[in-house]
């Protein structure tokens, strides 16, 4: 194999899944408002590196050269996210934008991380998010309405996804708040902090009996405080005894998102949960923070995350830090694998009719074709007149589920006829 590996590619078939659901993506996101933007492959060093540099720099591909010999290819890298190229996007055009700006982006990205089930160097993302001034925050920033529909927007999309791909696979939204947490890790040492966010962060790729154990172990008589706060649900919050205005502050936003969550799923139609151990590791996160993960598939890992930052641009241009957002992402690459795991797609095309090559009516046959063609009908023609049986053949195994015939005898009759590949029938209809 000369592919490298972990980098995707498909088959026909398999890309046909993925460009489908990609479509069912694309479609929700702009159903509610949000609009369609591209940042290039490549960005600066300075831009990429603004925030998190030395984690970011252990995940980026680094330009260090190009044939032609640029000298500034070396201050370049690919992108390992979406999120600071928006951030970066919107410095750039701020003046051309009307805030709150909705947008979303659906393209690849490139990280240098471990590769495993589900994970690769190459990857699809999915990214939507609302962006607005910090002046305009009286009217806006107070209100977390957007949390509560980006959540919203994201269950839809990926139930309308499940729904057509693996019926039946539940999935649940895990939410948490970021201020609620540091309220929380106020009762603890600094140096401890970063070990107590690390062990709840992977409390779902290990069992319940060893996240206690090495808490214990960390924290000795203390751990009990984060036993307590793990085991609360959202209505327990308010008991659980923390005066600091950090944990107060995220029990009322997190009360005042799944007010808006209830309004907007009235029905519990998506399953969102509050979830104490949600983190989102990356520190420009603020407010609220959720993950979502198939119910039965824990070890997957997260299929969509979001979040909340308060100050983003102002770490590429700390004279532009008046911009807030939040912003949720869809792993396309994660979830297209997921169903190509489940199942072998059968559908290799999107040809609709196949048109039959005889000789004799190549001229009649190509001219219906673009009849078809100017109704936007999917088609092509079979390219030489082989064997009748042969060109059937071609079309059964390639999943087309017409065939159009137009031989001597139906151009004397000035008809054609459509074969149903499916149901074996057969109709005639006027030219």
């Amino acid at each position: 194999m000369l592919r490298p590996g972990w980098f995707p590619e498909y088959n026909p078939a398999e890309q046909l899944v993925f460009d489908q659901v990609k479509v069912i993506i694309e479609q929700l996101y702009e159903q509610h408002g949000y609009t369609h933007i591209q940042t290039p492959a490549v960005e600066a060093n300075s831009v990429l590196l603004s925030k998190n540099g030395e984690d970011a720099g252990k995940q980026i591909f680094w330009l260090y050269g190009l044939a032609q010999g640029a000298e500034d290819s070396k201050d370049y890298s690919l992108h390992f996210d979406l999120t600071v190229p928006f951030a970066r996007y919107v410095l750039d055009r701020e003046n051309e934008l009307t805030f709150p700006f909705k947008r979303f982006q659906v393209q690849p990205v490139r990280r240098g991380e471990r590769s495993q089930r589900g994970r690769f160097k190459e990857l699809w993302q999915a990214d939507v998010d609302v962006i607005w001034q910090e002046w305009e925050k009286s009217a806006i920033g107070k209100n977390l309405y957007y949390d509560a529909e980006m959540m919203i927007v994201i269950a839809k999309t990926l139930h309308q996804i499940i729904e057509k791909f693996i019926s039946g696979k539940k999935f649940t939204l895990h939410i948490n708040n970021r201020y609620l947490l540091a309220g929380v890790m106020e009762q603890f040492s600094e140096e401890k902090r970063p070990l107590i966010y690390s062990l709840l962060d992977k409390y779902y790729k290990i069992s319940h009996e060893q996240f206690i154990k090495e808490i214990e172990e960390l924290l000795g008589t203390e751990s009990k405080k984060i036993l307590d706060f793990v085991a609360c649900k959202l209505d327990d919050l308010t008991s659980y005894k923390l005066e600091n205005e950090n944990f107060k502050r995220g029990v009322k936003e997190l009360e005042e998102v799944f007010w808006y969550i209830k309004a907007l799923n009235p029905d519990n139609t998506y399953k969102l949960v509050f979830d104490p151990y949600i983190i989102r590791g990356l520190d420009y996160y603020t407010g609220t923070v959720y993950e979502s993960f198939f119910d039965d598939d824990m070890a997957l890992g997260s299929i969509s995350s979001g979040w909340r930052y308060e100050n983003l641009t102002g770490y590429i241009n700390p004279k532009k830090s008046q911009y807030s957002w939040v912003g949720g992402s869809i792993g396309l690459s994660r979830i297209v694998f997921l169903i190509l795991e489940k199942s072998k797609p059968e559908l290799l095309t999107k040809t609709e009719y196949l048109f039959v090559n005889f000789k004799e009516t190549i001229n009649e046959t190509a001219w219906l074709m673009n009849k078809f063609l100017a109704k936007w009908k999917i088609c092509e023609i079979y390219p030489s007149p082989d064997k009748l049986g042969k060109q059937f053949g071609y079309a059964d195994k390639k999943g087309i589920p017409l065939v159009i015939i137009l031989g001597e005898g139906e151009k004397n009759e000035g008809s054609y006829k459509i074969k149903d590949m499916i149901a074996g029938t057969e109709t005639t209809h006027k030219i």
